[in-house]
């Protein structure tokens, strides 16, 4: 089978499976939106991201005023970081329009609200209390290549950076107008220039992903 020829029947497979109820389609389709994330996010705001980390871990107990001493996290599907223009985005992807939860939006405005600093700071008190160390060790070397913190021998020290996060939401349809939604529709306006193959059999699935799974 030709490399033409797998990538179909790859996205073959997820139009498919995306309508069985249990199949998880945001899963197994977030490489692909991560793939072009940059794209994506610079036709919707004019800005170059330069870093993106998934799975964002932001502490619970920092956007918590009942519960401070939590030191568990829930995580952001993406952060992504434009040094240059020095802005930043909270990005969260849904391929089910139903699946946004008022929960979750309010975990990710706390988040915007205590701006990176308070986003680091919280990662500080995680990173003393976890045992998983090593990949903790990754992240943070990745967040001192953006000029966010600086390691030290046990911890790290955190620069002076004062950034509000922007929340972004990755979802098949914009039904308000809302300046904070990329639709499935604004991908496939910014991957309408890529010429590679993945990219052409992708907007052909996101058309069909922007129909809800749960109507007949």
């Amino acid at each position: 089978m030709g490399d033409t020829q797998t990538i179909h029947k790859l996205f073959d497979l997820l139009d498919d499976w995306r309508h069985l109820p249990a199949y998880q389609l945001e899963r197994r389709a977030d490489i692909f939106f991560a793939l072009y994330l940059d794209k994506i996010i610079k036709q919707k705001t004019g800005v170059d991201i330069d870093f993106i980390i998934p799975e964002f871990p932001v502490r619970v107990g920092e956007i918590s005023e009942k519960n401070p001493h939590i030191n568990q996290s829930f995580k952001i599907d993406y952060l992504a970081y434009s040094k240059e223009s020095e802005r930043v985005f909270l990005v969260e992807l849904k391929t089910d329009q139903r699946s946004r939860r008022d929960k979750q939006d309010w975990y990710l405005q706390r988040t915007a609200q205590i701006q990176v600093k308070g986003i680091l700071e919280g990662l500080k008190k995680i990173y003393k209390a976890t045992h998983q160390k090593v990949k903790y060790n990754y992240l943070l070397d990745k967040l001192q290549q953006m000029g966010w913190l600086t390691r030290t021998e046990k911890s790290f020290d955190i620069n002076n950076i004062n950034i509000s996060p922007e929340i972004l939401y990755i979802q098949p349809k914009n039904t308000t107008n809302d300046d904070s939604v990329i639709s499935f529709d604004d991908v496939i306006t910014a991957l309408s220039n890529t010429n590679d193959e993945l990219a052409k059999r992708f907007v052909v699935s996101l058309e069909k992903w922007k129909g809800d799974v749960n109507k007949i």
